[in-house]
């Protein structure tokens, strides 16, 4: 039986790279002693995946797995082990169910369903006069083109503005705070550091000594012309 679940990625563990984030939860799974399936071959891997893994420093209230256990098991028992099984910085939120059906179409992973994710971003300003009025402006353009390297290396002009579907933004205590909703996916993504990067480059006052937050609260899929957060969907 294959479950979603929902967890977060919280304090300390948002240092972590995606890898050691595997290996946590691998661990977590093992003392909660779920009956989880293994592939088969000469080096069996647990049936986990993650839904679009985070950069090193990024916080996460909204992050998905998928799970295939053996056999079928309570979904609160599940979460309920898996809690008390877990370290700081991690707890697992939601959980369903999945079960195909013969002859309908195979429900996707998660990885593959994603299609927008939300996020609050944080930025510090040494002097925050401006922010407001500069990002006003920039929002009123259709094109905020950034360099981005592909996996070769190889430098390219990309038009980031389409892909942010939703931004609001205030200005408090010197930091410039925005709740936006993104490109995520396979088909069409964003990361949100490059957005980052596009508003410091083009506003002023910024103080690039100071560390960014940027926390994802949630990742979306459409259902019926509905858009929805994952657990919803399936």
């Amino acid at each position: 039986m294959r479950y979603l679940i929902k967890f977060t990625k919280e304090g300390n563990i948002k240092f972590v790279s995606h890898l050691d984030l595997m290996r946590t939860i691998q661990k977590i799974i093992v003392r909660s002693e779920l009956n989880i399936e293994y592939s088969q071959g000469f080096n069996p891997h647990m049936a986990l995946s993650i839904a679009q893994p985070l950069s090193v420093g990024v916080s996460s209230n909204g992050e998905y797995m998928d799970i295939v256990l053996r056999e079928p098991q309570d979904e609160k028992d599940i979460l309920e082990n898996l809690n008390k099984k877990s370290i700081g910085g991690i707890k697992f939120l939601e959980i369903k169910s999945i079960e195909n059906i013969p002859n309908e179409k195979k429900v996707p992973q998660a990885m593959a369903m994603v299609e927008e994710a939300s996020y609050t971003i944080k930025i510090k300003y040494e002097d925050s006069t401006k922010v407001n009025d500069e990002l006003k402006k920039l929002l009123e353009l259709n094109e905020w083109n950034m360099i981005k390297k592909n996996k070769k290396g190889e430098e390219k002009s990309l038009n980031i503005r389409p892909m942010i579907k939703e931004i609001k933004y205030w200005v408090k205590d010197e930091y410039l705070i925005m709740n936006t909703r993104i490109s995520c996916g396979s088909k069409e993504h964003l990361n949100p550091e490059l957005l980052v990067n596009y508003i410091k480059e083009n506003t002023t006052g910024v103080d690039n000594e100071a560390f960014v937050n940027i926390n994802r609260e949630e990742m979306y899929a459409h259902k019926e012309s509905k858009l929805l957060p994952l657990y919803k969907v399936v």
